[in-house]
């Protein structure tokens, strides 16, 4: 019997070096162009794959998975009327905003950027890194895993604790 743990690990997109360059160029390429404070891609649990950004003060591991668990609860709401899932969702605040992209079915492009930057502009960019992204993602979809590539264990005991950590142990 697989445990649960196991199961995640193969269901994961495993990435090699090369595809976290890539990833990491087109997400500094993003942030230089758009002024955005930070722009992660993390997967539909909570797991941070990489990171880029100047004014990058919050935890990215919490965020991300305060992010991931705000789509999914977003995806049931597209559910009850009647759509698959929103592709695209934006929170506004006074100083920060923060713009989401679904990539694919697992993967999230999150872009935090200040109020000042119009959000139109973002939405352009970020759908124009979104189909980088996901020319990126495919690729790494179609290879072959190398045959003694192992992935880091415990992913969900680490997210667990993240939450724990966040949240206190309730």
């Amino acid at each position: 019997m697989v445990s649960e743990n196991d199961a995640h690990r193969l269901r994961r997109l495993v990435f090699y070096a090369t595809d976290v360059d890539r990833i990491n160029q087109a997400l500094l390429a993003f942030v230089k162009k758009s002024g955005a404070m930070s722009v992660m891609l993390i997967d539909q649990e909570g797991h941070l794959v990489s990171r880029q950004g100047f004014k990058v003060d919050n935890d990215g591991a919490a965020l991300a998975a305060l992010v991931a668990g705000s789509f999914t609860s977003t995806r049931q709401v597209a559910k009850l009327l009647g759509e698959n899932d929103f592709r695209v969702m934006s929170h506004q605040g006074p100083t920060t905003n923060i713009h989401l992209t679904l990539l694919g079915e697992r993967t999230l492009q999150v872009a935090v950027f200040p109020s000042v930057i119009k959000v139109g502009m973002i939405q352009v960019l970020c759908k124009e890194l979104a189909v980088q992204m996901e020319g990126i993602l495919a690729d790494a979809a179609k290879r072959e895993p190398e045959p003694n590539a192992q992935l880091a264990g415990n992913f969900s005991e680490a997210m667990k604790d993240q939450l724990d950590n966040l949240f206190g142990n309730l």
